[in-house]
């Protein structure tokens, strides 16, 4: 009988099939390798274009930031500018105001009506004078409350006087001063 030693062939096979199996390995490794390393690489571009994205976002945030502060900057001048212009029209009223106010006691005061005293304290105009009747005194209130330049007219009082021989009526009326132009009426 003859014999055949197999074993080398086994082991041959086997030798073969460990190295199919070993190439598969290192072909399924380097494969697995590339598609990880191509993954890698996609994802890092999305990373790098969303952290450029990011920056430049930043960088306009930081722009709009220094225009939003320009803006309120100018916002802050426009409010100084405006009292001061605020300021300058009070001024020329009470630079005027008076004239005009006086200007317009003088055409509204009836004939036989006498003004001797006339004060203005915080906007409140006292006037005393006399007159020769109470209808004199009341055309003078009227006439009064007609103008721009005096508003809440009230007889505070009168009384009788005689002087030189003549009946006359002392009288004391105040009036709120406006100045017209102001915005509230402050001015005087």
């Amino acid at each position: 009988m003859i014999r055949i030693n197999l074993l080398p062939v086994r082991a041959a096979r086997k030798k073969e099939a460990v190295q199919r199996h070993l190439v598969l390995f290192v072909a399924g490794l380097v494969l697995i390798l590339f598609i990880g390393f191509a993954m890698y690489r996609g994802e890092k571009s999305e990373l790098d274009d969303v952290v450029a994205t990011n920056t430049r976002l930043k960088s306009e945030i930081e722009d709009l930031k220094r225009i939003i502060g320009e803006v309120d900057e100018y916002k802050k001048q426009q409010e100084i500018l405006e009292r001061k212009l605020e300021v300058i029209s009070r001024l020329k009223a009470n630079k005027t105001g008076p004239v005009h106010m006086l200007d317009e006691l003088a055409t509204r005061i009836p004939e036989k009506l006498w003004l001797e005293n006339l004060d203005e304290v915080d906007q409140k105009v006292t006037l005393k004078g006399v007159s020769i009747n109470n209808e004199v005194i009341a055309t003078f209130m009227s006439r009064l409350e007609d103008s721009d330049y005096f508003t809440e007219v009230y007889l505070v009082s009168i009384e009788r006087d005689e002087l030189e021989g003549l009946k006359l009526k002392r009288f004391t009326i105040t009036s709120r001063l406006t100045v017209p132009g102001t915005e509230s009426g402050e001015d005087g």
